[in-house]
């Protein structure tokens, strides 16, 4: 007796029972002599129910295929095996026979193929996703190799660039940087993004279009490995932006113009008493930094209310207006900064100015409005529309405030009222400046 011979089929039967594939013997007549545990799961049969059974009547192979085979076939089934339960299977079967030849039965071999075929429609039917998504996505996609040129492409990608398909985005775009990107600098940012970080990057551009106009753009990318690990390029998607910058920049506009009249005097389309607070305020604490002198000028229009009880509120809005433009031409420098302070009462801001200085610029005011030679007949001073003028000047330390300074300015224009209007006086001075006649 061969006992090696014996020991490999023990070590064949064992392997087979492991990989759970069923194994099934029949003698020339088809009678079933051998029916292992995989054949039983497969066609839900017992070893009992199978003894001297024709494997035809078993198994889903004809009579005539089995008792003619005379070298190994390979047939792929699908069937309802005795349980009722639907079968895939490769089944091999081939003849038996002696060392002299003589074909003594046949021998099946089957292996449950359900998985693998699920398996495969599982990933034909991924693939197809993808090939839909990729198709019908809302956003550019695109791969791009070492070389920079596009080698896939969707459809919306064509269409952002102004391509008239994907096709024709891999056909000419063989240089990616310089043809899709529509600002250079942008460009090097992002390629050095991709060969540089292992990181997805994501950043806002304008995206060239073949007609040399631009879309913006909201771009992602991530490099790609070959199987060797080495960088082969990167794949990337953008996403059309153009309708929300534009919305940025609307909205951005009516923002700024809202600041605008948030900070300007409605009637006379000067700055308004907000922004002379803000602007006091950042300007005393430069000063206080510089150790720079900062001046305010405080002006009232003199018997304003009577200008107005005589010549109307119409009368008295085109005075005001007049009167500030003349005011804002007079603060010349970048600077300076004129504003209404409230109702007849405007303010002149005057950087790196010493009390001289701001009562030179307050004369100049007064003069400027004089020229304008409005009528006034309820004036008691002049004959048109003149104005008193307070100045303070100072250097912000620990030991005053922007309140001090506005306050100085403020005694100083109660004074030029009290002295008999239309002139300029400075709290701080010794002598009032001559009038300019």
């Amino acid at each position: 007796m061969d006992f090696k011979l014996i020991d490999r089929i023990l070590a064949l039967g064992n392997l087979i029972g492991h990989a759970k594939l069923g194994f099934i013997e029949a003698d020339n007549e088809l009678r079933v002599s051998s029916w292992n545990q995989g054949a039983e799961e497969l066609f839900g049969y017992t070893e009992n129910d199978t003894m001297g059974r024709f494997l035809n009547e078993l198994i889903p192979v004809t009579k005539r295929e089995l008792v003619n085979c005379k070298q190994t076939q390979l047939l792929t089934s699908s069937h309802i095996n005795n349980k009722g339960k639907k079968i895939q299977c490769d089944i091999f079967y081939a003849p038996i026979v002696t060392i002299k030849g003589e074909k003594i039965g046949v021998a099946v071999l089957a292996n449950d193929i359900s998985g693998r075929l699920k398996d495969k429609a599982n990933l034909k039917q991924q693939e197809q996703h993808l090939k839909d998504i990729f198709g019908f996505a809302p956003i550019g996609i695109y791969h791009v190799n070492m070389s920079g040129k596009v080698v896939s492409a969707n459809p919306e990608y064509a269409w952002m660039l102004g391509y008239e398909s994907a096709e024709a985005i891999t056909e000419q775009i063989t240089d990616f940087s310089s043809q899709t990107f529509f600002d250079k600098e942008k460009a090097v940012e992002f390629m050095f993004g991709v060969n540089e970080a292992d990181e997805v990057i994501r950043f806002r551009c304008r995206l060239k279009r073949k007609d040399n106009s631009f879309v913006w753009a909201l771009c992602y990318a991530k490099a790609t490995h070959d199987e060797s690990g080495r960088k082969n390029g990167f794949n990337g998607f953008s996403i059309d932006i153009s309708d929300t910058v534009r919305a940025e920049q609307e909205l951005k506009k009516v923002n700024e113009k809202l600041k605008m009249l948030s900070v300007i005097d409605g009637l006379t389309q000067i700055p308004n008493r907000r922004r002379f607070d803000e602007y006091l305020d950042s300007e005393w604490k430069r000063h206080y930094r510089d150790k720079g002198s900062l001046a305010v000028v405080i002006c009232d229009i003199d018997f304003f209310k009577l200008y107005n009880d005589h010549y109307g509120h119409q009368g008295g809005d085109e005075c005001l207006q007049k009167v500030a433009r003349a005011i804002h031409e007079c603060a010349g420098r970048p600077g300076d900064l004129a504003a209404r302070y409230g109702g007849e009462e405007f303010v002149l801001i005057l950087p790196n100015t010493d009390v001289k200085g701001a009562l030179v610029v307050a004369e100049k005011v007064r003069m400027k409005t004089a020229s304008l030679k409005i009528p006034h007949e309820k004036s008691k001073v002049d004959e048109y529309v003149s104005l008193s003028l307070g100045v303070s000047a100072m250097v912000p330390d620990t030991d005053n405030s922007a309140e001090t300074l506005v306050k100085e300015a403020d005694e100083g224009l109660y004074q030029a009222k009290a002295n008999g209007r239309n002139q300029v006086f400075a709290k701080a001075m010794l002598f009032n400046i001559p009038k300019i006649s």
